[in-house]
Order: structure tokens, then C-alpha cells, then sequence
């Protein structure tokens, strides 16, 4: 009961304040297009949004005509639209919703209060951010039967921008409000939806494209017509992206405008390499229609920056003419010289231009308040997608076929390369063949003097050893000769008159006056002093004897033999050699046994040559100029020290048994790496010339490790001295 009353009230008073009033009697399945009984204002103030506000002095205006005709809006950038409407009671039954699009921001205010905010009003034009003018916005009006009327009140901003007149649509309309059923209001939004699939299709197909012929170009270089064409399709592919971007994605104005330019800049690169790849198809070379197409493109594209734009269906629709005037004359002359592929891509243009033909008339017809005569078969968005298709899938499957057959051009080639190259092959066998019988014969030629130069070498290294052998046996006789000679005689004059000093004391004793007195006394010390003489001459006596033991050939038997006694008497027998030998050498020497050695089965002859060699050695190596303190083998005040050491090492796990070993160090210089890597060669010697033969440490290693199975290794540090370790094997 309020309803009506309320009603009843407000008809007078939208009588009174000189409102005009839409009545809707029916609405149509695709709503009914507000644009009568508008008032407009410049300016800006909220109390216009009052349903009872008197807007009779307000001018009368259409609000879906372009921005340029409404002069107070794009200077002062604000301003108000209101409109009533009433629906008939038929009408009123229905659920109604207002649907808007529009390229300026919005309030849009029903019965006084807000119902909706599209982009941002503001007094400051800085801050106005107008919607893309692609996406339509929904308001719900008020159902009542009782109450048939809506006051509809819209706040307008304008969001200058250079490219109002330049891209996007050829009129900038300012609002475009419609009313539709709720139910239908949905369906609106199909061509839109079916507009952004179609969009995301020719994407991906246009990208699908790009690579597959960008791969055909990156496999055979040659056809460069796979290059400009998957450049074609990349930059269609972006062209198209812009649609469902533009739909779905972009909420700004400003960002609609952006995907315009790049879209209508795309098309134009996308025509000028579509035609440079059917210059390369054709073979035609670049002239200077060519040149001046391309010219044309990039002026008409610029012009979008400037004032004096055509606007991107200018654009478009300009380049894509000449463009494709141009392959059609390339493509008539192709055909006429029956090259291969123009039959196709010429079914591809007629097909294209007939479809753009249908939907264009299509379009006119449907603009000109006429029943299109295509749309009842198939959709005319569907037609536009097919037609945009055909040429570049034509182009497409040309190529493709093209590359199958250089593909199998370069197979064939390729094999008949193969068998070029097994001919040649064996060919190259046969000749190998020969080659191989020839290096046969030749180098069994040089195995049979190869192996009559090796029985030489043989019979000379024999020849080698046995001068070898003979001069270190020659060496070591002088030197044990030698030795005797110096020692014999004064040894003997020693033990002579030492046994008669003897002698006579014992005469003499009895016959003294003071007999008691000399025998307890000197004469007894005499006695004593000349029998310790006659003992150590007798000692020095085996150690000659010794030395000519060694000084004969051996005999090579093996016997039970004391190596503790053996290097006691040969270090004894070194030193005394070299004092014979030097009468001012000096130096000291020191015998460590192993009392737990047992006797090992040897020469003793060789063993002992070993010692002296060794030995002898030790006792001729220089004292380091300054020894490391605390060594045990740096002898106080720097003097030359020779240490012989015997040592048993029994070890029953090892398949060789038990060893005794022996080792001879000295506190010398020592030697070099490089040194030791030759001192068991033969006529290697440290020694100044004309005093070592280089026979000693080569005769005493084969007498070790060939004549008894053993090892001798040494170790030695520059300055530090060396130690020669011998080990033989106990069985």
C-alpha cells in the first residue's frame, strides 16, 4: 500500500519538475538501446544524483554519440547524464538489467543511490582512469510492479588521450546503455566470448606455425622462405593475441588503446614479410614495388603518432589491399610460368577474398537495418576466422610439401653419396690389401735382420758382463794385494821382535842382582805390554790372512756362515786398508750385532766382498759441512763415522720365510734422487776421475740379488748421510 502511494506522489512531481519519461512497453531478446529523453550537464555535484532534482534547464543530449560532439565534457572532463524511465505493467512483470559500455569513467546512480563505480571519476582529470571500452558492465534494476519507475542518474569523467581518433573504433562513443531481460542478459555476451575463443584459436594455430617453419628453416637453411613466413605467422600470432587480451585481461582504457597499437602495427610487419616469403616461393627477386609497399606500411603506421592518423582500420584495411594486390600479381605470374605451389596459394586468396567478400556484405547489410543473408547458415565471425585462415595454411602446407620434397631430394643425394663412398671404400680396401701384403713382406724382412741384430747384441752384452765381471774381480785383487803388501811385512817385524822382546826378559829375569825386584816390577810390565803387542799382531795377522782369502777367486759354495763375525772382521779389514792406504785418513766406526741372528747359508767370499765394498765406500764419503745436531749418526767435533748393524727378522707368514739383513750408514753428504737412480749401474762411479772404476756397488748388487736372492736398496738425503740395507733370505 506505501508503493502506491509513493507512486502516486512522484508522477505529479516528475510532472511538475518537467522530466521526460522512456516508457517500455516490451523489451526484445537483445534489449532496447537507451538513447532518448537524456538531460545533460557539465560539472559535478552529488545532489544531481536526487531523484526529485529539477533537471528541466538541462540540455537534451544522446549519450551514445561520439565524444566529439560533446564539447562541455572533454573540456571541463565531468559531467551528468539522467534519464526515467517507466515500464508498462506487461514490462514491469520482468526482471530487467542495464547494460553499459562505454569509453569514459562512471557512477552510474539508480533511485539516488549508487548501484555501480565503472573505472574512476574524479574532479582532479590527473586521476580519471576510464574502462576499455570492450568490456560491458551489468547493473540489476529494481523489480517492482507497483513502483514502474527508475530514475537513472550516470556521473561521467573523460580521460583525455592522444589516441581517442587514432586507433580502436572509427566513433569514440561516450555511453551506449541498454535494457534486457536478465534472462537474456548472458546470451548478449556470446559474440563477444565466441569473439575471444575464435581469437585464442588463430593464437595458438599462428604460433603452431611459427615453430613448426622456424624448425623447417632451422633444418635446411637454404629455403629462407621459412624464415619470412614463420615471422608472419609470429607477428599475426601477436596481432590476434590482442583480442582476447583486449577482452579478458585489460580493464583500462589506456591499456586497450596500447593492444590496439601494437596490433595495428603487427598486422603491417606481418604483410611485409608474408610478401618478402612469397618473393622467396616464387624467386622473384625484390624490385621497387616491393620497396615502396613497405615504404607505404611504415608511413601509415607512423601516422597512428601523429594528428593526422587514418586509424587502424586505415591502416589495416590499406596495407592489407596493396598487400595482397601484390601477391595476387606475383602469384598470376607464377601461375603462368607453372611453378610449383601457385595453383595452391591462388585457390587459398580467391577463397580468402570470397569469404572477406560475405562478410563484409554481411556486415553492410545487417548496418543497413537488413536480415544479413549468411548469418542464418553459418556465424559471420566464424566466416572472418576462415577467411583470415585460408591464406596462410595454403602458404603453409605449400611449404610443408616443398620441404618433404627437398627432403627426399637430399635423402636420394645422400645415398647415392653412400655408394659412392662404399665404392670408393672398396676400392680403398684393395688397395690396402696390397699395401698390407707389401708391409708383410717388408717387415718380415726386418724381424729376420731385427733378430740377427738382436743375437749380436746378446753375444756383445755377454762378452760385457764377462769384462765386467773380470774387471771388478781385477780391482778387487789389487786392492786386497795392496793392502797385504803394506801390512805383511811390519806386522811380521812386530810378532818377531815382540816374541823375542819376550824371550829375552825371561833370560834376563834370573841372572839380575835385583831379579825379585825387576820380576814384580817393570820387567813384569814389559812382559805384559809386549804379550798385549804379540796378541793384537796375531789379531792383525787373521785379518791379513782374511784380506787374501778375498784377494783369491771364489769358489761359489754356499756354507753356514756368522754374518755377525763376517762384518765384524771386514770392517775391521776396511778401516786398516784405508789407514794403509792414507796415512792421514781418520775416522771412526762402531759394529752393532743382533746376538738372535743365526748363520745364513752363503759365500762367504762374496758376503765379504759385498762388506768391503760397502764399507769401504762409507769411510770415502765427505763429512757434511755442518751435521743436524742430535743425529745418531753426527759424530761430536764433525768426525767421519762408518756404523754396521746386523739384524734378524723372522716373519713366518711370508711365503720367503725369515731374513737377516745387514745395513752400513756413514754420516757423509749423502746423494741426490738423481744419483741414486744410477748408483747401481755399471762404471757409475761419484769418485774424481782415476780413483773408482764404478765396478763396487754394481758387482756387490749382483752378487745380492743374483747370487743369493736378496735385496740391496739404498737411503740417502742430500746432507744427511747414507744407509745401504742388504737382506738375505734364511732357508
Amino acid at each position: 500500500m506505501k508503493k502506491y502511494l509513493i507512486a502516486f506522489f512522484l508522477i505529479p512531481v516528475f510532472a511538475a519538475i518537467g522530466q521526460r519519461i522512456t516508457t517500455i512497453d516490451s523489451i526484445t531478446d537483445e534489449g532496447l538501446m537507451l538513447n532518448q529523453n537524456w538531460k545533460w550537464q557539465a560539472g559535478d555535484d552529488l545532489a544531481w544524483a536526487n531523484p526529485e532534482f529539477d533537471d528541466s534547464s538541462w540540455q537534451t543530449f544522446d549519450p551514445t554519440q561520439e565524444l566529439d560532439n560533446i564539447p562541455q565534457l572533454t573540456q571541463k572532463r565531468i559531467g551528468w547524464f539522467r534519464t526515467t524511465i517507466e515500464f508498462s505493467p506487461l514490462a514491469a512483470q520482468r526482471l530487467t538489467t542495464l547494460l553499459v559500455r562505454q569509453s569514459v569513467a562512471s557512477e552510474v546512480y539508480i533511485n539516488g543511490l549508487l548501484a555501480k563505480k565503472i573505472g574512476i571519476v574524479s574532479a582532479n582529470p590527473d586521476s580519471v582512469q576510464a574502462p576499455n571500452v570492450c568490456i560491458t558492465s551489468v547493473i540489476g534494476l529494481p523489480y517492482s510492479v507497483s513502483y514502474p519507475f527508475v530514475q537513472i542518474a550516470i556521473r561521467v569523467a573523460y580521460e583525455d588521450s592522444p589516441f581517442y581518433h587514432r586507433v580502436g573504433f572509427s566513433k569514440n562513443y561516450c555511453l551506449l546503455p541498454r535494457i534486457i531481460e536478465t534472462q537474456y542478459a548472458n546470451q548478449t555476451n556470446h559474440a563477444v566470448r565466441q569473439q575471444i575463443y575464435y581469437g585464442w584459436f588463430q593464437v595458438g594455430v599462428f604460433f603452431i606455425l611459427t615453430f613448426l617453419h622456424l624448425a623447417f628453416f632451422v633444418l635446411y637453411r637454404n629455403q629462407r622462405a621459412n624464415l619470412y613466413f614463420s615471422l608472419t605467422t609470429f607477428f599475426l600470432g601477436v596481432a590476434f593475441l590482442c583480442i582476447p587480451l583486449s577482452f579478458d585481461y585489460f580493464e583500462r582504457l589506456s591499456q586497450y588503446f596500447m593492444a590496439e597499437i601494437v596490433q595495428t602495427l603487427a598486422f603491417p610487419v606481418a604483410y611485409i614479410f608474408l610478401l618478402r616469403a612469397i618473393y622467396e616461393i616464387y624467386h622473384q627477386p625484390k624490385g621497387l614495388l616491393f620497396w615502396l609497399l613497405v615504404l607505404f606500411a611504415v608511413s601509415v603506421a607512423g601516422l597512428l603518432f601523429t594528428p593526422y592518423s587514418l586509424g587502424s582500420i586505415g591502416v589495416e584495411l590499406g596495407t592489407e589491399l596493396l598487400m595482397t594486390a601484390e601477391i595476387i600479381r606475383i602469384t598470376a605470374l607464377a601461375l603462368r610460368k607453372k611453378q610449383p605451389g601457385a595453383r595452391l596459394i591462388m585457390i587459398g586468396m580467391l577463397l580468402s577474398l570470397t569469404l572477406f567478400l560475405v562478410f563484409y556484405g554481411d556486415y553492410l547489410l545487417e548496418y543497413g537495418g537488413m536480415e544479413p543473408f549468411f548469418k542464418k547458415v553459418i556465424d559471420s565471425i566464424t566466416i572472418y576466422q576462415i577467411a583470415i585462415l585460408c591464406v596462410p595454411l595454403c602458404i603453409s602446407l605449400h611449404l610443408a610439401i616443398d620441404f618433404s620434397k627437398t627432403n627426399r631430394q637430399l635423402i636420394q643425394q645422400l645415398q647415392e653419396n653412400n655408394d659412392l663412398n662404399q665404392k670408393n671404400l672398396r676400392q680403398e680396401q684393395e688397395k690396402q690389401q696390397i699395401l698390407a701384403a707389401q708391409n708383410e713382406t717388408l717387415e718380415q724382412q726386418v724381424r729376420e735382420r731385427t733378430a740377427d741384430l738382436n743375437h749380436s747384441l746378446t753375444e756383445l752384452k755377454a762378452a760385457q758382463n764377462q769384462l765386467i765381471q773380470k774387471e771388478k774381480l781385477a780391482s778387487l785383487g789389487e786392492l786386497t794385494a795392496g793392502i797385504a803388501h803394506e801390512i805383511q811385512n811390519p806386522l811380521n817385524f812386530v810378532n818377531n821382535f815382540s816374541e823375542l822382546s819376550i824371550e829375552l826378559i825371561e833370560e834376563i829375569a834370573p841372572q839380575s842382582p835385583e831379579g825379585e825386584y825387576l820380576t814384580g816390577g817393570l820387567l813384569s810390565d814389559i812382559k805384559l805390554n809386549l804379550q798385549k803387542i804379540n796378541h793384537h799382531g796375531k789379531r792383525a795377522s787373521s785379518i791379513v790372512k782374511g784380506m787374501l782369502e778375498h784377494s783369491r777367486s771364489s769358489t761359489g759354495e754356499r756354507v753356514l756362515t756368522d754374518i755377525n763375525q763376517l762384518a765384524d772382521e771386514y770392517l775391521r779389514l776396511s778401516y786398516h786398508g784405508m789407514r794403509a792406504k792414507d796415512k792421514g785418513f781418520n775416522a771412526d766406526f762402531e759394529f752393532i750385532p743382533d746376538p738372535s741372528l743365526p748363520k745364513i747359508m752363503v759365500v762367504p767370499q762374496d758376503i765379504g766382498r759385498v762388506l768391503l765394498n760397502l764399507i769401504n765406500n762409507a769411510f770415502q764419503s765427505q763429512v757434511p759441512p755442518t751435521p743436524r745436531e742430535g743425529s745418531p749418526l753426527a759424530p761430536r767435533g764433525g768426525t767421519k763415522k762408518v756404523t754396521v748393524k746386523t739384524e734378524y727378522v723372522p716373519d713366518k707368514n711370508s711365503p720367503s720365510g725369515s731374513w737377516g739383513a745387514f745395513s752400513i750408514s756413514d754420516n757423509g753428504n749423502g746423494m741426490s734422487e738423481e744419483v741414486k737412480a744410477k748408483i747401481f749401474q755399471p762404471f757409475f762411479t761419484t769418485k774424481p776421475t782415476g780413483e773408482g772404476t764404478g765396478l763396487g756397488l754394481s758387482l756387490s748388487y749382483d752378487i745380492i740379488t743374483k747370487g743369493h736372492g736378496g735385496t740391496l736398496e739404498v737411503v740417502s738425503k742430500e746432507g744427511e748421510g747414507a744407509e745401504f740395507i742388504v737382506r738375505l733370505p734364511i732357508q
